[in-house]
């Protein structure tokens, strides 16, 4: 099923801006199956860009396979064996105003001398007269190294940096756009932010796509986030393991350790490279609290899903029970999607900050989870320079009753916040509020969100300003 291309406009006006000013040098990276290829492409189609793929293989098979892709705009290579430098100077020949490299982390090995080449020719030759580069990887780590250090070959040259995460809940709603907000948050809570895998669920129901994606035998999704790790590591069978830990509930550092039998410091390395080389994972400190007290996380709802459920039902999949492995997962994936909601009601905090809703200012620095040692939770807590708010989030049960407001105020005693600060409460319910939680939290300056309420704010056109910078260099 075709669907609509969503979210990246922002994106794609970033790397418009930059283009007009004269030849630039592009960083875009991100995990696979966000977009990037699609973005690009289309970018390309609008602005006749030349869009190169580097293929798998041996350099020599990357070079010849990147000169027949080249237009014949930029004459004929001296030899059919190209070297990199020979291809660099075809492209600097090129009449198009930008080349995309897709997958450019597949000709940047270590110890290459392949980027020290193309910094020579983009200081010598490209940086003056075009066209403009687009390195795309989905190797976030190796994408990073080439501007890390003052030493990298590519550092202080980039003029736009633009790093792709999976779409938030806003934008993956609009692929759902008959649905209620219910079934849309649902959609969200199983195939998370990455706009490939609603590929399996749009215009589909829940069930149908869950078994068809997942649940069968040689189900497209049923290997993905393995195969995601044996692309970018090879041997990934300790990352997965660690994974699924995450995945059963364990989420800090010395429990995860003790689960593993390992000394203090052994995950360090792996949680490293799964957190800020893959992008699956990311680290969560309590707001306002220390963060010895960190936890781990997924960083997309899909991971969080698969891990939470497909480890304990993989044996019915196997046997052919996929009807049994749907019972099994519907049997908890309300409390999922209840996690799930939490994200849903911060992104729409976070959509309204700097703006008003229903008249009270919503301004912060600061978004989160809190924590303490004892095991109090509080599910929302937003920092800002004026007050602070503090939230529960109840996806079960009927309407909220006054007794979660008694409860949240008895919990937010132990939020790090100065003694002068004010603190209102946020709430978000999806079976709304009863008359008696409405008075009380109306005596409070609380505010309230049911499915209503947030169908309006994530209809609402956003305030400027809200969404993540991307570094863009002054020329």
């Amino acid at each position: 099923m075709v669907m609509r291309f969503v979210d990246r406009e922002e994106d794609l006006e970033a790397l418009r801006r930059t283009l007009d000013h004269g030849p630039s040098l592009i960083r875009v990276y991100g995990r696979r199956r966000l977009g990037k290829t699609e973005m690009l492409t289309r970018l390309c189609r609008e602005r006749r860009g030349t869009y190169l793929l580097v293929e798998e293989g041996d350099l020599g098979h990357q070079l010849r396979s990147l000169a027949q892709q080249l237009p014949p705009s930029g004459g004929p290579l001296p030899s059919p064996f190209p070297t990199w430098p020979e291809v660099l100077e075809r492209i600097a020949k090129l009449r198009t105003p930008f080349v995309v490299l897709d997958e450019f982390q597949r000709l940047v090995r270590k110890g290459s001398p392949l980027e020290s080449q193309l910094q020579h020719h983009w200081d010598s030759v490209l940086s003056k007269r075009g066209p403009s580069l687009v390195l795309c990887g989905s190797s976030v780590g190796m994408m990073r190294r080439l501007t890390r250090r003052p030493q990298a070959p590519l550092f202080g040259r980039l003029h736009a940096d633009l790093h792709l995460r999976p779409l938030g809940y806003a934008a993956v709603r609009e692929l759902y756009q008959r649905a209620p907000e219910e079934e849309r948050i649902r959609r969200y809570a199983v195939f998370g932010g990455t706009p490939f895998y609603h590929t399996f669920s749009v215009g589909r129901g829940l069930d149908e796509a869950l078994t068809d994606a997942l649940l069968s035998r040689g189900a497209p999704l049923l290997d993905e986030p393995l195969n995601l790790l044996r692309l970018e590591i090879g041997t990934p069978d300790r990352y997965h393991s660690l994974m699924e830990e995450i995945g059963r509930g364990t989420h800090d550092l010395p429990a995860l350790e003790a689960s593993f039998r390992t000394p203090s410091g052994r995950l360090t390395p792996y949680i490293a490279l799964l957190r800020d080389d893959l992008d699956l994972i990311r680290m969560e400190n309590p707001v306002g609290g220390p963060k010895k007290r960190a936890r781990y996380v997924f960083a997309d709802p899909f991971f969080a899903f698969y891990y939470r459920f497909v480890p304990e039902v993989r044996p019915l999949i196997e046997a052919g029970s996929a009807a049994d492995a749907l019972v099994r997962i519907q049997e908890g994936l309300e409390a999922h999607v209840g996690r799930v909601f939490e994200r849903v009601a911060a992104e729409a905090l976070m959509r309204l900050n700097g703006s008003a809703w229903r008249g009270v200012k919503i301004e912060f620095q600061e978004i989160g989870r809190w924590w303490s040692r004892r095991g109090e939770e509080v599910d929302l807590v937003a920092r800002g320079g004026a007050e602070v708010l503090a939230g529960e989030v109840k996806w079960g049960g009927g309407p909220m009753k006054p007794g979660v407001l008694w409860s949240l105020e008895r919990k937010a005693d132990g939020l790090d916040r100065p003694a002068a600060m004010p603190l209102r409460f946020v709430f978000a319910s999806r079976h709304g509020f009863t008359a008696a939680m409405r008075r009380e939290a109306g005596a409070r300056g609380a505010i309230l969100f049911d499915l209503a309420d947030l169908t309006e704010v994530f209809s609402r056109a956003r305030p400027s300003g809200d969404r993540p910078s991307r570094r863009e260099r002054p020329r």
